[in-house]
């Protein structure tokens, strides 16, 4: 059920994630086990799926062209790399869609000359995150 309550807890929580259960109540006019509990029903239909943190780095949207169909090692490769946020098999103008969040342009290199071992890439730089 996605009503205005729910969408404003919504909200709060993509604000801040770690907002206690009480100061998002206060926020959106209900109590704090009201709120627990109406995030709990929103995890339990699949609305709420986790909670994360918004970073400042500077996140890097990298189109790969696969040149192999060693996909399994590939996704293998791709998890030995902790700046990459997330990672998704797309179909359309490239096989994979990755988010890597880095300042560091040395380190954003280095990556992107070891993904040419499988494929061609595009890539995208943030320069401000809007929402």
């Amino acid at each position: 059920m996605q009503d205005r309550m729910n969408q404003a807890i919504l909200r709060e929580l993509r604000n801040n994630g770690r907002i206690s259960w009480q100061n998002l109540g206060r926020r959106v006019h209900l109590s704090g086990q009201a709120v627990a509990e109406r995030v709990r029903q929103l995890q339990a239909q699949g609305i709420i799926t986790g909670f994360s943190i918004k970073e400042s780095r500077t996140r890097h949207f990298i189109t790969v062209i696969m040149q192999h169909t060693r996909f399994a090692h590939f996704e293998s490769w791709l998890g030995q790399h902790p700046n990459i946020e997330s990672v998704d098999k797309t179909s359309g103008d490239g096989c994979y869609l990755i988010v890597y969040a880095t300042d560091d342009n040395a380190v954003l290199d280095e990556f992107l000359t070891e993904l040419l071992q499988h494929g061609s890439y595009r890539l995208s730089s943030s320069v401000r995150r809007i929402l």
